[in-house]
């Protein structure tokens, strides 16, 4: 990635960390947008017609009329306050805002505009809630002057601001100004964003929490202004009833427009979230491997058919199995293959052979140098003193070779297990799917989720990791096919697939099921009330793509080429499978790695959108790879689509007086 991308993500990124700061209480800003509308209507109703100051009204009931304005506005910034809860977090964009510093792009330039002119907002924000605080020891004077700052005409007013707000939003002039900023940062996020996988953000709700940070602005801002015609009206300082319905007007032709861009970027903004490579690989932490289901196995031919013979060649044994060991050779050295010996082939008659060491050591070799000077595996130190390997001729017609062979050996060094058992939300509790991750206990993977109780118009209270299911394929009572897949050369192809609910749905499970021979994923989706937030447990659908290799339009396979470790890899690896796919697990590569580790790995790193107080809709299994890399299986999930929820809706306006009865105010 450019310089001048990472930078524009990390300004992206600033106004999201804002974004989350205000929608983590989760109330939503259309309906705060609808209370404050009522609370404003309320409020006017409140103060009635205007004062005569000259006409000798008395100070204490112009001060009670003003208590009673500044306790409705108390009211207002106690409900905005509500979805700033956290407002804390903004500490961290100015860091941000830092590193992205000095860089011209239109995209960064403007994202940098947009954020000062929410934080001048704010700053007004919150000075017109301590003047609410202290309003018994705040003189008329300081009211009266914040109020006509707030409705002033200067272009670096309150309204002023709002409208450059808004002029970011939806240019004016696009002819001039090009398009809004909601669409050049989709355009900006439509590539891979590592920033964005350690955030744990879907471009989707980027977009959408960017657009509910300028609604929440424009709330802040009506309120003040509302609410500053009416201090104003009861100073003597006129009618302002039209002034009130004009500013009341051109809200409402803002959020229409804001909210039409916000649809159109929502719309086409991706929605999935997975996670990218680490800083640092470790096993058991981010990822874990199957082990030993196909190895580089050395073993001569005289051992594999029962007569113990040579008169065959090594490309004859495609499968066979050890029978005995001739005259304690390296046979006796070496750990021997209890299982199916497949695709044996010739490469060399003498070899060196660097052994693993170490009892529970994954790999049978670190390295092997042939004679002829090919070298499988990386060649460096042994830790133990490397085997002299020869084959040798006998009875001098038969030459005794030794073969590298695949070795599959289901033992207790062999993780190859996968659960079959559903993996749910606490659907009756009203609990849905908020993080998803492939876990690794004893020798067996489960697919694991996190779980939240679902609240009104999408909000979800972060939960917790649902405990998984342990148990050993070993144990009595579990059985193969119903309980566990064990991966075998046969039975090793795993279907990659992208999956989402339909509308009206979330995300409430996950699970592994076989069809034919292929592990196959599938996810549980319930249909809700976007409103009230309410389940309905019991219309829940499993949903799945059973595309079979029999079908009209097969699946298409994910073929690895010559795989090597995948965190040895130099260069990022990023997501290169598609939906209707599958991938085999196979062997590395015999000269990268004298076939001695199983890949792809497995990625075991938690999904879990906005920490698991995100709503999710869908997930997938993908693979993330690169040329000559194994890669890794990894999870994704699919945030929820807001787009079909955002909308304007314009205050009520009961409260405007017919316009004949607006008298000018005359200096």
């Amino acid at each position: 990635m450019s310089a001048r991308r990472v930078h524009c993500a990390l300004a992206l990124l600033v106004l999201a960390v804002a974004a989350h700061a205000v929608i983590d209480d989760a109330l939503d800003v259309i309906r705060l947008g609808k209370e404050i509308g009522e609370e404003v209507l309320n409020s006017w109703d409140v103060i009635g017609r205007p004062f005569n100051v000259s006409g000798g009204v008395e100070l204490p009931l112009i001060r009670r009329r003003e208590r009673e304005v500044l306790a409705r506005l108390a009211q207002v910034t106690r409900t905005i306050e509500r979805l700033e809860l956290r407002i804390e977090k903004l500490g961290s964009v100015a860091m941000f805002l830092a590193k992205a510093g000095g860089r011209g792009a239109r995209l960064e330039l403007r994202l940098h505009e947009l954020a000062d002119l929410l934080s001048r907002v704010a700053a007004a924000n919150r000075q017109m809630r301590e003047y609410v605080r202290l309003q018994q020891e705040l003189e008329r004077a300081t009211l009266e002057d914040f109020a006509e700052w707030c409705v002033s005409h200067d272009s670096g007013a309150l309204p002023g601001l709002l409208e450059r707000v808004h002029s970011l939003i939806s240019p004016p002039h696009k002819h001039l100004l090009g398009r809004g900023i909601l669409q050049l940062a989709l355009d900006d996020l439509q590539e891979d964003h590592p920033d964005l996988c350690d955030l744990q953000l879907s471009p989707h709700q980027l977009i959408y929490d960017m657009y509910n940070t300028i609604s929440l602005t424009e709330i802040k801002g009506y309120a003040m202004m509302q609410f500053s015609w009416m201090l104003l009206r009861i100073y003597g300082k006129g009618n302002f009833t039209q002034e009130a319905s004009l500013t009341r007007q051109r809200y409402g032709e803002r959020s229409a427009r804001t909210a039409t861009a916000a649809k159109a970027a929502l719309a086409m903004a991706r929605r999935d979230v997975y996670r990218c490579d680490p800083p640092v690989h470790k096993e058991g932490e981010t990822y874990a491997e199957v082990t030993r289901l196909l190895q580089g196995y050395i073993e001569n031919e005289v051992d594999m058919n029962t007569e113990g013979t040579c008169r065959d060649n090594c490309a004859y044994y495609t499968l066979a199995e050890r029978h005995d060991c001739f005259k304690d050779q390296f046979c006796s050295r070496q750990e021997t293959c209890n299982g199916r010996i497949i695709n044996c082939q010739y490469i060399d008659s003498d070899m060196n052979v660097c052994q693993a060491s170490g009892r529970n050591n994954k790999r049978r070799y670190e390295w092997i140098e042939y004679e002829n000077g090919r070298r499988f595996g990386q060649s460096y130190s042994c830790s133990r003193l490397p085997d002299k390997v020869d084959s040798w001729w006998r009875w001098l017609f038969w030459h005794c070779s030794y073969c590298m062979c695949l070795c599959d050996e289901s033992g207790p060094k062999s993780d190859r297990y996968f659960s079959l058992w559903d993996s749910t939300s606490d659907v009756k509790n009203n609990k849905v799917v908020t993080g998803i991750r492939l876990v690794k206990h004893g020798r067996v993977f489960h697919l694991q989720i996190s779980e939240g109780t679902l609240g009104e118009r999408g909000a979800v209270k972060a939960g917790s990791w649902v405990p998984i299911q342990k148990f050993d394929p070993n144990d009595q009572g579990f059985r193969e096919g119903t309980d566990y897949h064990t991966l075998t050369y046969e039975r090793r192809a795993i279907d990659l697939d992208e999956l989402d609910s339909p509308v009206g749905h979330v995300l409430t499970g996950v699970r592994f099921r076989m069809i034919g021979a292929h592990l196959h994923f599938e996810i549980r989706s319930t249909p809700f009330n976007y409103t009230t937030g309410r389940l309905s447990p019991e219309k829940g659908i499993w949903i799945s793509n059973d595309n079979t290799e029999g079908a009209e339009k097969p699946r298409s396979q994910l073929t690895l080429h010559r795989p090597d470790i995948p965190t040895r890899s130099p260069m990022p690896l990023s997501v290169d499978s598609k939906h209707d796919q599958f991938i085999e697990f196979t062997n590395t590569d015999f000269e990268a790695d004298a076939a001695q580790s199983t890949v792809p790995f497995i990625d075991i790193q938690s999904v879990q959108p906005l920490k698991g107080g995100g709503l999710s809709s869908g997930a997938g299994l993908i693979h993330r790879g690169a040329p000559g890399s194994g890669g890794f299986i990894a999870v994704k999930l699919f945030t929820y689509d807001y787009s079909r929820h955002v909308k304007a809706e314009v205050p009520p306006s009961a409260y405007e007086e017919p316009t004949s009865e607006f008298t000018p105010i005359i200096n």
